[in-house]
């Protein structure tokens, strides 16, 4: 498992350096890190990102990293952030909208490609920047980069989305029928930070949801139909909302990835896993061909699967 790891590092570090070929040489130290830097989106509100930078005068490559989950730990969870600095890249890790420091409503994945696009072009403007911009994570930080780069911001250079989907009828309609994982998913990621913030009854924490799940979740999975389930109403009302459209309806178009591939020019390395319970490597395996059809052949794209399940393997 360390060979894995340390090969899908050094596949990682290969291709963003190949497509931010000025990065530092003679890698500085670990510098120092400003939190809560506000980045403002076009719609006004304020989303914020804690800044790693190295030692020294910049400017850097960057290497953006968005989360629902919580930006604070990144850095102790993922050990490849910190090697990404000491080789001379500044690290944004940033809240997605809506999510524990930043501002606005979160509605899952469905305003991820506008707030992607203004985040990576922010970071290419700011002074300790050399203007060019790489994006990096894993499952939803994974799905966030290829939402970003079909709106086609013209400082992405490079990217590498792991386990991450590909269509509505790969990832929310498995098979064309709706995937209760979902319900899962928000009740120990999502709902709490929710719950807290509006002072609603219910788990605050992870861990409180996690310690109920066995017994709520199984409740909740059971209740039919299931728009009957109202334990995420005026806290992820966007799951009524996506459960209200059949595959194939045009509303999912912000969410279909197929056939759009060629928007994009970066350097794209796909990860994914063989175990992966939550995305399955299909939704690699679909990006990756479709970036070869786009480009008519694997031009600065690789695909990498590895023997993981769903979680931070690959990147750790």
């Amino acid at each position: 498992m360390q060979s894995l790891r340390a090969l899908s590092l050094s596949l990682i570090l290969a291709l963003a350096t190949a497509a931010l070929p000025l990065a530092a040489q003679a890698p500085p130290p670990l510098g120092h890190v400003d939190r809560d830097v506000a980045v403002p989106m076009r719609d006004g509100v304020i989303l914020r990102a804690d800044l790693w930078r190295p030692d020294g005068p910049g400017p850097f490559p960057v290497l953006v990293y968005r989360t629902p989950y919580g930006k604070a730990r990144v850095f102790e969870t993922y050990s490849l952030f910190r090697h990404s600095v000491e080789r001379g890249y500044a690290v944004v890790a940033q809240d997605a909208r809506g999510r524990y420091e930043s501002d606005g409503q979160f509605l899952a994945y469905q305003q991820e490609g506008h707030d992607g696009y203004d985040t990576i072009e922010w970071a290419a403007v700011q002074p300790w920047s050399d203007g060019r911009v790489g994006t990096i994570g894993l499952s939803y930080p994974g799905a966030v980069q290829w939402l970003a780069a079909i709106e086609q911001p013209p400082h992405l250079k490079a990217m590498v989305p792991a386990m991450t989907f590909a269509s509505p009828t790969h990832f929310w309609y498995s098979g064309g029928v709706w995937d209760l994982s979902w319900v899962a998913w928000i009740w120990n990621n999502i709902a709490p930070d929710r719950r807290a913030r509006l002072d609603l009854p219910g788990p605050h924490t992870g861990r409180e949801a996690r310690e109920a799940w066995p017994t709520e979740g199984q409740r909740l999975r059971d209740m039919l139909p299931l728009e009957s389930m109202n334990a995420f109403r005026g806290v992820a009302d966007w799951y009524y909302e996506w459960m209200s459209h059949p595959p194939g309806d045009p509303w999912w178009d912000w969410a279909e990835l197929n056939g759009k591939h060629g928007r994009t020019n970066a350097a794209v390395l796909n990860l994914s896993a063989w175990y992966d319970e939550a995305y399955g490597p299909s939704g690699a395996t679909q990006n990756f061909s479709g970036l070869v059809t786009a480009r008519g052949g694997a031009d600065r794209t690789a695909l990498l699967i590895g023997p993981w399940t769903h979680g931070i393997g690959p990147m750790a």
